[in-house]
């Protein structure tokens, strides 16, 4: 895992670009204003309840993407990590996992920071960089299997971030 959080620190770079971006269109001053959020007392509730809604989407986005059961995608809390997870127990087209690991960045970091780039709400702006960020081990697996078909069968590894892609024969 640490190799992965390290190789995915490239892709922290959305989330630089998204604050240059917002600063070049509000200032800092929208920031400064809401940076109350990171206090905390407001900070982990509204982190943990968004690491929970991160992996409800990604379950749900499997499920819609690969067409599956909620029995084909196992929902659970590591105590371990002290992290939940969302888990595609079953192969699935790399375009269904691709759709599905993408989707939390999308919903909970870039469509936020693309309403704050409107609003000018700081608030909005910093939980959209923030779920930008927690996103960047999804960047990375996506990255990684950027040159695999999308036609080929993609299954979600079960205790560590990134999957196994399986050949036309496999199954």
């Amino acid at each position: 895992m640490l190799k992965a959080q390290t190789a995915s620190l490239p892709f922290g770079l959305f989330a630089i670009i998204e604050f240059f971006l917002f600063v070049f269109i509000w200032g800092f001053e929208p920031i400064k204003s809401a940076s109350n959020m990171l206090l905390p007392w407001y900070f982990f509730p509204i982190f943990a309840v968004g690491i929970v809604f991160h992996e409800l989407i990604h379950g749900l986005s499997w499920m819609i993407g690969g067409q599956l059961s909620i029995k084909q995608v196992k929902f659970g809390f590591q105590v371990k990590t002290l992290t939940p997870y969302a888990h595609c127990i079953v192969p699935i087209p790399k375009s269904g996992y691709v759709f599905g690991t993408l989707m939390p960045a999308i919903v909970l970091g870039f469509l936020p920071f693309l309403l704050s780039l409107v609003n000018g709400n700081g608030w909005i702006f910093i939980f959209g960089v923030l779920f930008t960020f927690t996103a960047v081990g999804d960047f990375l697996i996506v990255w990684l299997i950027r040159s695999v078909e999308w036609d080929r069968l993609v299954e979600d590894h079960p205790e560590n971030a990134g999957c196994y892609v399986y050949d036309e024969n496999s199954i």
